[in-house]
């Protein structure tokens, strides 16, 4: 059993308390960090629509996707821990302008109709690379310029921030593509260049130095691996993701195929946001009423009732209905998945923790582009749903006999003390 860990209010550095309204250092991360967000959604999608509408085979998009995925499964673990080595604010700002120079490039390319597959590649790799480095160095820069008594009402906010920016880049971002190919990438560098002014602007405290010894990547990775329960969990939820990104990229295939525009594919993305942003409400009520293990096993059957209908369906409405619903149950479960993690993880682990969780749980959607692209030059992208469905129904069975026996109560129990979070 785990000792008594530390709240995050009472983990956060003492500062002085305005509200977050008024906060200026706060107001500066927020918004550089959300224009930031809102470039690389712009781009991101764009990536694979040009390789499709330019011709370009469905292993070239499967591999321009796994290049921007790819560093969620290489690059997670260390990031975890030089972010609390190196200055964050610098980190946040070589971040921003790497991926502005990079987009920059991507844009002169496409409006110059000098598409090469392994450039894309690269400044895609590129550019999932620093958002990883971002992303940690912002979430730990939060709690830097916030009081602990004001920080759940500010990650409440980034998370709002991060679901509006799913919903308002992905459906904007195939809207401009249809209006001229290199429309997305010029968007997203005027947007980075925003989030470097913005972040500019911002000033943090001084930042203590990270220890050199003791803090490694294995540290994290011994921990995970020592809680069966947790670690069953976070490769179910990887699993399931992988079929996700397998789903997303399908789609865009079949929008193709059906000679339809582009921004169709957009408009079905946002449909998926909306689920996420009515997910994450209903986590939080949700995660009140029911055991973690529960949780997994409720979430795996009904995705596994949900996507065989992707095999039956070719209507965009259709489509987004089902994508809205598949994101509702993933937005619910990774809230509820969160706050478990926070529970149970002590505080001087959260980091190295945190790192691992998502290696797990987003490095699998690199994976899941990679093999995608190489089932639908196989197979149709019906008979590519049909596998889909199929993995999630045995994930689905999978999960009910791991997590409704007498053994998956007990370890739940035994984590922390907690069988319901």
């Amino acid at each position: 059993m785990l000792g008594r860990t530390m709240t995050l209010a009472e983990a956060a550095p003492k500062t002085e308390e305005v509200p977050l309204r008024r906060n200026r250092n706060f107001q500066f991360l927020w918004a550089g960090s959300a224009l930031s967000i809102l470039a690389e959604r712009f781009s991101a999608m764009a990536f694979t629509l040009v390789v499709i509408w330019s011709g370009g085979s469905k292993v070239s998009a499967g591999l321009v996707a796994f290049a921007a995925l790819l560093p969620m499964l290489l690059v997670q673990l260390p990031a975890g821990v030089l972010v609390d080595r190196w200055n964050r604010r610098r980190v946040m700002l070589v971040c921003v302008a790497g991926r502005l120079v990079g987009i920059a490039s991507v844009t002169a390319a496409v409006a110059a109709d000098r598409v090469w597959i392994p450039h894309l590649a690269v400044v895609a790799f590129a550019q999932g690379s620093m958002t990883v480095f971002y992303q940690l160095a912002e979430r730990a820069t939060v709690r830097s310029v916030v009081p602990g008594s004001q920080l759940p009402a500010a990650m409440a906010q980034n998370e709002a921030r991060g679901r509006g920016a799913n919903f308002v880049g992905h459906p904007t971002g195939g809207v401009l593509f249809g209006l001229t190919a290199y429309a997305p990438f010029l968007t997203s560098t005027v947007f980075y260049l925003a989030s470097l002014v913005a972040m500019l602007r911002l000033r943090t405290p001084a930042q203590a130095p990270g220890k050199r010894k003791g803090s490694g990547v294995g540290a994290g990775l011994r921990w995970v691996w020592q809680r069966r329960y947790f670690r069953t969990a976070l490769l179910l939820i990887a699993g399931s993701n992988l079929l996700f990104q397998g789903m997303i990229l399908t789609l865009q295939v079949v929008i193709k195929e059906q000679d339809r525009s582009s921004a169709i594919v957009g408009l079905i993305m946002a449909a998926g946001s909306v689920g996420g942003l009515v997910g994450a409400v209903v986590g939080g009520w949700w995660v009140r009423r029911m055991a973690m293990r529960h949780i997994m096993v409720v979430a795996h059957l009904a995705w596994a009732l949900v996507m065989p209908a992707l095999i039956f369906t070719s209507q965009p409405v259709a489509f987004g209905g089902l994508f809205f619903t598949t994101s509702l149950i993933g937005a619910a479960t990774t809230v509820a998945g969160m706050v478990y993690q926070l529970r149970i993880t002590p505080d001087n682990m959260q980091g190295r923790v945190g790192s691992v969780v998502l290696l797990l749980t987003s490095g699998a959607s690199s994976m899941g582009a990679l093999g995608t692209g190489f089932l639908l030059e196989a197979v149709s992208t019906r008979q590519a749903f049909t596998v889909m469905a199929a993995v999630m129904g045995l994930l689905a069975v999978v999960t009910a006999l791991t997590f409704l026996g007498r053994k998956a109560a007990e370890d739940e129990k035994a984590t922390d003390g907690m069988g319901n979070l």
